[in-house]
């Protein structure tokens, strides 16, 4: 997991804090709205220069490499209109990604803010 975790893009990295974020909050899993909510909220959290700001569509096309890469679980659930809408959570453990994220240079500022809200 260590490999799959440094290979992937700043973005994405910061994508799957967000969901690790939501899964100590109970509340994953979460649809793709939730996390950039979340991510929205920390972006001051990281050097967010390599990827400006969070939009709703770079975070669905993350979440589906993050569940390609087997670091996030898919899950379909329903809206209340009854349409099914993928859902994430962890497939790996919250603590390792925040061990080997926290040294990252744009996203380790919030990996230690999660790791010590935990």
């Amino acid at each position: 997991m260590d490999e799959t975790l440094r290979s992937l893009q700043s973005f994405e990295q910061f994508v799957l804090l967000s969901v690790v974020e939501l899964s100590q909050a109970e509340q994953t899993p979460a649809h793709s709205y939730d996390v950039t909510e979340v991510a929205k909220a920390h972006l001051d959290d990281v050097d967010r220069d390599p990827f400006g700001g969070v939009e709703r569509q770079s975070v669905i096309n993350a979440l589906r490499t993050l569940a390609d890469e087997g670091l996030l679980a898919k899950d379909q659930t329903e809206s209340a209109t009854g349409k099914g809408r993928p859902a994430y959570g962890l497939a790996v453990d919250a603590d390792d990604v925040l061990d080997e994220l926290s040294g990252a240079e744009e996203v380790g500022g919030y990996a230690e803010t999660l790791r010590a809200s935990a």
